[in-house]
């Protein structure tokens, strides 16, 4: 190869190496294949979806030994509800207020307000 041929092989892959990050940069959600969301205004009840937050709160219900965890998120607190099947009690144990969380679970609405169900004890992970 001439040198010329050489600078231009170089430029070529440059060029479609910042494509490929630019697309994973602008649509990220692309390469989710699990049907997780972002959550936003427009999330359905029943979508499953993936947040990032502080833990601002923690409180087991008197009834049942589930837990409730309210989370900063945005700005704004959303409740995430842990029942006692799926984990509360060991997810208890493992977080503290203030912990940096990144939390799976279903979209559902409890009086008129959105909150995420945790399915699995490990779909809560510290950041």
């Amino acid at each position: 190869m001439e040198k010329e041929e050489k600078v231009i092989a170089i430029l070529l892959t440059m060029a479609i190496l910042s494509l490929a990050v630019a697309y994973v940069t602008y649509f990220p959600n692309s390469f989710n294949k699990t049907g997780e969301q972002p959550l936003t205004d427009s999330t359905e009840v029943g979508k499953t979806v993936t947040i990032e937050g502080t833990l601002y709160s923690k409180e087991t219900t008197f009834n049942g030994n589930h837990l409730i965890l309210q989370i900063d998120y945005n700005s704004d607190l959303l409740t995430v509800f842990i029942p006692e099947d799926n984990g509360a009690m060991h997810i208890d144990s493992r977080i503290t207020v203030g912990d940096k969380l990144r939390i799976r679970g279903e979209v559902d609405e409890y009086k008129g307000e959105p909150e995420i169900i945790v399915e699995n004890e490990n779909d809560i992970k510290k950041m």
